[in-house]
């Protein structure tokens, strides 16, 4: 007979990992979604600074959802690192449409760093004259409300120092479109889900909104720009001043033409790369959060102690994840689905399926690629050096 000990540890644990997943759904039911306030005219003014780089065919959509934002008070702050940047036609069209929009154009950065983002949106940030400062990614499309939520949030709570949305996407066609929509809304989310629950350090650089007044305790912009992943950085220096970090009503809606398989699995692989690079203790457990590596360990655990059959452990273990995963899915969506359940079920073991290669490629080459630029990391997170590629 196998001892009680190891079983009862077992299933404190296992009830344990069940209460922190119904947390998770439970926030993500009663956080997510709800109505923007009514009476926006009461929250302060809003800077919100968009670097630019690069374009393709939604950028003129995705800007124009920020030039239609009811926010009463708002200032967009357009950062270009050059004057032949094909955005900028973009955005001088836009203003000329909504003349009434306060709106600006910077052109070249400052430098004050190695990271170029910082240094790109440097000369927005400024000259930025309101109380609350946003940074929204030329990829995502924001909801007429998004900045009025953001700015309640913030708002609710004198120490809550930074808000951000949780990164999703817009509904798109295309299967790499639907393979985005899964990742977003499930294994990413999750972690977004559980780290507001925990009260974990997560922003996204994708859009986040900070008080500028605690920044520029924090240091300002100098502080963040010899660091990659800044929206980290400006959080956990944040947290040191004892100012807590929070999510958004509404998800960070990634709206980008044309994804391709090639840029989804580099642009996580580069998020993984910085990740080792900040905390390298990372590598140890990272794979553990997926559903395969976990099934097969509790599978093969439980055979060994107490003599159970793999299989069907590993079958219910499946069944439960993604039972779980199509939940905080559609939590997320708060809307039908853009494919059907078995569509979903493709997607999702592509997904999981896919990780070793991520994992595996992300630790054997150190260098983050990053559009034209090729940038080294040391421990910690800062930049080591910059060369165009």
């Amino acid at each position: 007979m196998p001892e009680t000990a190891p079983f009862f540890r077992l299933l404190l644990l296992l009830l344990s990992w069940i209460q922190t997943v119904l947390d998770v759904l439970d926030a993500g039911k009663h956080r997510l979604h709800r109505p923007a306030p009514l009476n926006s005219s009461t929250l302060p003014g809003v800077s919100v600074i968009k670097p630019i780089v690069g374009i393709d065919d939604n950028l003129s959509e995705n800007l124009e959802s920020l030039f239609t934002s009811t926010h009463p008070q708002l200032e967009l702050l357009f950062c270009f690192e050059s004057s032949d940047e094909p955005g900028t036609e973009v955005v001088q069209s836009l203003m000329e449409k909504f003349s009434n929009v306060d709106a600006k154009v910077f052109i070249g950065g400052i430098k004050i760093g190695l990271n170029p983002k910082v240094n790109n949106m440097a000369g927005g940030y400024a000259v930025a004259k309101y109380p609350l400062v946003a940074i929204n990614d030329s990829g995502i499309y924001m909801r007429p409300d998004a900045v009025s939520d953001m700015a309640a949030t913030i708002m609710q709570d004198d120490k809550m120092g930074l808000v951000t949305q949780i990164p999703f996407c817009k509904d798109r066609t295309g299967f790499a479109a639907a393979f985005e929509h899964v990742y977003f809304g499930t294994s990413h989310a999750r972690i977004y889900l559980a780290g507001n629950c925990l009260r974990f350090n997560c922003p996204t650089g994708m859009s986040s909104m900070f008080r500028k007044e605690v920044l520029e305790q924090c240091g300002g912009f100098e502080a963040i720009g010899e660091y990659m992943a800044e929206d980290y950085f400006i959080g956990k220096k944040m947290a040191k001043l004892g100012y807590k970090s929070g999510i958004s009503a509404h998800p960070a809606l990634q709206n980008s033409s044309s994804p391709t398989f090639q840029a989804f699995f580099d642009r996580v692989g580069r998020w993984f790369k910085l990740r080792l690079a900040m905390m390298p203790q990372i590598v140890l457990v990272e794979p553990f959060q997926d559903c395969f590596p976990s099934g097969a360990i509790i599978s093969y655990s439980l055979y060994y102690l107490f003599g159970i059959d793999i299989i069907p452990v590993l079958t219910l273990h499946v069944i439960f994840w993604i039972t779980v995963d199509f939940m905080v899915l559609n939590i997320m969506q708060n809307a039908p689905l853009p494919f059907s359940i078995l569509e979903f079920i493709v997607l999702w073991t592509l997904r999981e399926l896919s990780f070793p290669i991520i994992f595996v490629k992300a630790v054997m080459d150190s260098g983050i690629r990053w559009r034209d630029k090729v940038i080294i990391v040391n421990w910690g997170g800062k930049i080591k050096s910059v060369s165009y590629d």
